[in-house]
């Protein structure tokens, strides 16, 4: 049944198989604010959200009978052409007040990790006061928590290529991007002189951020709207079964990677120790390429 979260969905489904010209797009857009007054209405007069969308788009009527009046448009298309059309007619605005929100965490969240990095190298070098020590591990803990809103925020709205993700999904991605920077930041604080908790800390939230990206990366459904899926398709989105494998060479990857990491930082120290975590990078991309890029065993492609 439909919600109003998903009547932007119900619109690009309708309208999939209508050919998009500058009058449909209005229309599609002039149907899209009508559904939402309407059931703004409906829910002001007492109405559930789900039962006021269904009503709302059942008052709609068939959607295909609005644009039988309207011509097609013939006139010859070049896939640069039909690219540019497309993205100009499906595409979302962001709000003022969402691109001013990101823009000052984004520059709260490089003030911190710049911190991080000064504490780190004027740490280790045996220069850093006794305070700005203590502070690091506290700096990566709001780093952690700027990431997190901004991963979060970014993920709950709707774009010109993605519809909106569930609100607990999106806080699910937003407590993953804070195990992994205050992860990455409490190794950090080890390196400028910080006890061994922070190593063991850092290692810890950043395999717990590893497997809960993968985890709520397997189990996503498609967000990628129509028109998109029309330009583009790789192979993840076609082959799920390839997507889902992907996932878990990944969480082997870097399990083995930050583990030989952490293995290496106590036994020889991070002169060394970091050629791990550029080992399991490389890894990384090249499974990372083979499944993306499948190999035709015929040897045609």
């Amino acid at each position: 049944m439909p919600t109003p979260d998903n009547i932007h969905r119900y619109l690009d489904e309708a309208f999939a198989e209508i050919p998009r010209t500058p009058e449909t797009a209005d229309l599609k857009e002039e149907i899209r604010g009508n559904l939402e007054a309407r059931v703004n209405e409906l829910e002001a007069a007492g109405t559930a959200p789900q039962a006021a969308a269904a009503k709302a788009i059942g008052e709609l009527g068939d959607i295909h009978q609005l644009v039988e009046s309207m011509g097609e448009d013939d006139s010859p298309t070049t896939p640069g052409s039909t690219a540019v059309r497309l993205i100009a007619l499906n595409r979302i605005k962001p709000s003022a007040l969402y691109v001013v929100r990101t823009v000052i965490l984004s520059l709260l969240l490089a003030g911190g990790v710049a911190t991080l990095i000064a504490g780190s190298i004027v740490g280790a070098r045996g220069t850093a006061p006794a305070w700005l020590a203590d502070a690091v591990p506290a700096v990566a803990v709001l780093c952690g928590i700027l990431l997190a809103l901004i991963t979060g925020d970014a993920l709950a709205r709707e774009t010109s290529q993605h519809y909106r993700m569930r609100s607990r999904r999106a806080l699910g991605f937003g407590l993953a991007a804070f195990a992994g920077m205050t992860g990455v930041g409490f190794v950090a604080a080890w390196l400028g002189g910080v006890p061994l908790w922070a190593l063991v800390a850092g290692c810890g939230l950043a395999l717990a951020s590893l497997v809960a990206f993968v985890a709520l990366g397997v189990t996503q459904t498609n967000r990628t709207k129509p028109w998109v899926k029309e330009m583009i398709a790789d192979r993840f989105s076609q082959d799920p079964a390839a997507a889902a494998r992907f996932g878990i060479y990944t969480v082997v990857i870097w399990i083995a990677g930050f583990g030989l990491f952490a293995l290496l930082s106590i036994l020889v120290g991070f002169v060394w120790s970091w050629l791990a975590l550029l080992a399991a990078l490389l890894v990384f991309f090249l499974v990372l390429a083979r499944m993306l890029f499948a190999i035709d065993p015929t040897g045609k492609k």
